[in-house]
């Protein structure tokens, strides 16, 4: 009799030790509950992170230009060709780019001396120095990015193609000292962050759009990544002159100028609210996407003389 009551005690303790199927739905609902909270907090962590690299990389690329200036006294030409504008196709031109010319300074002498400067960017001497990756020239967010680089110096403060005597400090056969950068170094943006599907013969390499931009933001087509909203920029050809607010327009301007060049652009990130900048002080700075266009214009600008408190940074 004892033992029919211990097994029946022992049946009733088993029962009772496993969980019912509202218990278990009630746990599922906690912990999808729980996923559904970290989840986010998981996503800004791994954003911060990639945010930070991106800055590091510019930081790197800041400061190798600044040593290619104390050891040259100039910083280095954003590309060099025998006249302009430049084309961004591979054409036959040199087109030998500012990144190039500074990675002794980066740590990528190999590469460097891979290179022959005696023939063209495109040339197939050069290829396998040019299609060589590393991963400075790449923010961790930028999965678009094939061959080029994330970070192109700035040639102009404004859209137009790619020449001489322009307001960055990065453009065709430039040579910018010290005394060129009246602003100074730390309101004057030197490398900002893009978005661009170059691949091919237009890697990093080239001093093309690949490699050099200006300060205009705009939406990047066929990557769904967001500059400003197309109305909300004033794209302007000219000092004063043409203004437009839509992409399409704009283009049409442009195919009507001489020459018949291309849009080069401004910056753009992966990121979900800015993009980031060097200065020529070398600090890496984030930038909202939604900054005023004038703001961001005086920044690219290195001798446009207005005061820091006209440029509301």
């Amino acid at each position: 009799m004892q033992k029919v009551a211990a097994e029946s005690g022992s049946r009733s303790l088993s029962r009772r030790s496993g969980l019912t199927m509202i218990e278990l739905l009630a746990v599922v609902v906690i912990m999808v509950l729980l996923i559904s909270m970290l989840l986010p907090a998981v996503q800004q962590v791994r954003e911060s992170a990639r945010r930070n690299q991106c800055k590091s990389n510019l930081m790197q690329i800041g400061v190798a230009l600044n040593n290619y200036m104390m050891t040259h006294r100039v910083l280095p030409s954003g590309s060099v060709n025998n006249s302009g504008p430049i084309k961004s196709v591979a054409d036959g031109g040199y087109h030998m780019g500012w990144l190039v010319q500074i990675l002794p300074f980066m740590e990528q002498q190999n590469t460097f001396r891979r290179f022959d400067f005696t023939k063209s960017v495109y040339d197939k001497a050069n290829s396998d120095a040019s299609g060589h990756m590393f991963p400075t020239l790449i923010c961790p967010a930028n999965l678009a990015t094939l061959a080029g680089s994330s970070y192109r110096g700035v040639h102009h403060d404004f859209e137009a193609p790619i020449d001489m005597n322009q307001n960055g400090v990065l453009f065709l056969n430039s040579s910018i000292d010290e005394d060129q950068i009246s602003d100074g170094f730390s309101h004057t943006a030197y490398v900002m962050e893009t978005v661009g599907r170059w691949g091919g013969l237009l890697s990093w390499a080239s001093g093309t759009r690949a490699s050099l931009g200006n300060a205009v933001i705009r939406k990047l087509e066929n990557t769904g990544v967001a500059g400003a909203d197309e109305a909300n920029v004033r794209y302007e050809l000219h000092p004063g002159t043409v203004q437009v607010n839509d992409v399409s327009t704009l283009r049409n301007e442009l195919a009507n100028l001489e020459g018949q060049h291309e849009l080069v652009g401004g910056p753009s990130s992966q990121h979900a609210d800015v993009f980031n900048v060097v200065m020529g002080d070398g600090v890496a700075r984030s930038v909202s996407k939604s900054i005023d266009a004038k703001v961001l214009r005086n920044m690219a600008h290195r001798a446009d003389g207005e005061l820091p408190s006209d440029r509301n940074e």
